[in-house]
């Protein structure tokens, strides 16, 4: 199974919905819950906001790196395009090629993801939409904040 596999989000898609309103004072170390599992602001590497989700369905960890968004932690926050990587999936489901983080993490199971804050001030929830390898992002991912 993919990290994203179309299916596991589209029934999902409808749980991160409703929770989307609920917004939780910010943290330190901000966080959000997903449909597919919670989502940790979990480092930075310049501008280079990384985030870890525990994906519940899969048991896969997923890093997303979303350039520009770490200068962005006092507000001002808008709309931002990455690329996720997963430790591992579904052999027959692999990209052609390897993706290498800024970080270092190497796979062949990533995509793109773009995202859209909510508000510009945190704690704020966001939506957006991922992809497979070089797919278009069209798969939708939603965080409410805690």
């Amino acid at each position: 199974m993919r990290p994203f596999s179309r299916n596991t989000l589209q029934a999902v898609t409808a749980l991160t919905a409703a929770t989307l309103l609920s917004a939780a004072p910010a943290m330190a170390d901000e966080m959000w819950d997903s449909a597919l599992g919670p989502i940790l602001w979990d480092s930075d590497l310049g501008d280079v906001a990384i985030w870890r989700l525990d994906d519940l369905t899969n048991g896969t960890v997923v890093r997303l790196y979303l350039p520009g968004l770490a200068a962005d932690v006092s507000g001002g926050r808008g709309a931002y395009r990455g690329f996720w990587l997963a430790e591992g999936g579904d052999p027959a489901e692999a990209c052609l090629t390897q993706m290498i983080a800024p970080d270092g993490m190497k796979s062949l199971f990533w995509g793109q993801v773009t995202l859209t804050f909510v508000r510009p001030d945190f704690p704020s929830d966001w939506a957006g939409v991922v992809g497979q390898c070089f797919d278009t992002p069209s798969m939708p991912l939603a965080g409410a904040a805690r």
